[in-house]
């Protein structure tokens, strides 16, 4: 007989790629039940076309005067009577949706909620990576791997040929979140960066949201006019897909902690991240099996040499 299981994961682009290994996971665990995400609107369309899920829900995260969205969880929890739950989120609203639709049936609750019967208790999962966490946590529900997060199954039967230049290139991720600073690295030193690289006639391609477009210019004209490569701007240019794609053609990246650069890490190219004081590395890098991790207090106080060397040992060597 199939079951319905559902898996809750919310969280920001860089969370969702490192949850890939769990929901791999979970998916051969259950090969024969239907499995259904219960994510926000950002993620819908990436894991709707994932291998993973056969259904997708998609969680307003309603407050709590919003009575209509509270219904409709209402409805969507009763209506699939689930018998298992996976919560990757683990944060104060998921275990909410424990307490009010969950606690008094009959459920395998795999999370961190008072009361669920495959409660993750190592009183250190604060100071674990997400990847380790999750895998501890799922152990519990019986559920066992040893993967990383692998997303190259994005550009499966993708191609976008008119975002690949003709010179061998690198992909930037300048960007962060605008209110962490303090996980941006300058702009004066990715142009230097930039610079540098297209002296060994490499060509730089520098991606974010369209909000970064500006920023991404102000980057560039930092630079020298006369290198022999200029950089690309195409910051709202790509999707998820393309992201993938330009990983699969790329010789390597360098940026920030940030959600594009987890993903292109899991795409298994050569990668190159920055860590300041906004994050740590031994909590929530990028996992790949070709990540390099630069890290200072002060993210500035990591040299444009010092990234350039790296670059040249592991990208070009």
């Amino acid at each position: 007989m199939k079951n319905n299981i559902l898996v809750i994961k919310h969280g920001a682009l860089g969370d969702v790629i490192l949850a890939g290994a769990a929901m791999q996971a979970i998916r051969q665990h259950h090969k024969g039940d239907c499995i259904v995400c219960l994510t926000t609107s950002a993620f819908e369309k990436l894991l709707k076309s994932s291998p993973w899920f056969d259904m997708v829900f998609i969680d307003s995260k309603p407050q709590w005067n919003d009575f209509k969205g509270w219904q409709t969880l209402k409805v969507f929890f009763k209506k699939y009577n689930f018998s298992k739950v996976y919560d990757l989120q683990t944060s104060y609203r998921s275990n909410l949706y424990f307490f009010f639709f969950f606690y008094l049936k009959n459920i395998d609750w795999s999370g961190i909620a008072l009361g669920c019967n495959l409660k993750h208790v190592n009183k250190n999962r604060k100071f674990i990576h997400t990847l380790q966490r999750q895998k501890d946590q799922l152990k519990i529900a019986g559920v066992e791997y040893n993967k990383t997060p692998n997303w190259e199954w994005l550009i499966k039967n993708y191609n976008n040929d008119n975002i690949i230049p003709n010179n061998r290139f690198v992909i930037l991720v300048s960007g962060a979140a605008k209110h962490r600073n303090n996980k941006k690295w300058s702009g004066k030193n990715y142009a230097d960066l930039i610079e540098f690289i297209a002296k060994i006639g490499i060509q730089s391609i520098l991606i974010g949201s369209k909000e970064e477009s500006d920023n991404i210019n102000n980057i560039i004209t930092y630079i020298n006019k006369s290198i022999p490569i200029p950089p690309l701007n195409y910051a709202g240019k790509t999707s998820i897909k393309d992201i993938a794609f330009l990983s699969s053609n790329a010789i390597g990246a360098v940026g920030n902690d940030t959600g594009p650069m987890h993903l292109i890490s899991s795409c298994g190219l050569k990668t190159i991240v920055l860590f300041g004081s906004g994050s740590n590395p031994d909590l929530c890098a990028p996992i790949g099996k070709n990540v390099s991790i630069i890290s200072k207090d002060n993210i500035n106080d990591i040299k444009v040499t010092q990234v350039f060397k790296l670059f040249k040992n592991i990208v070009i060597d």
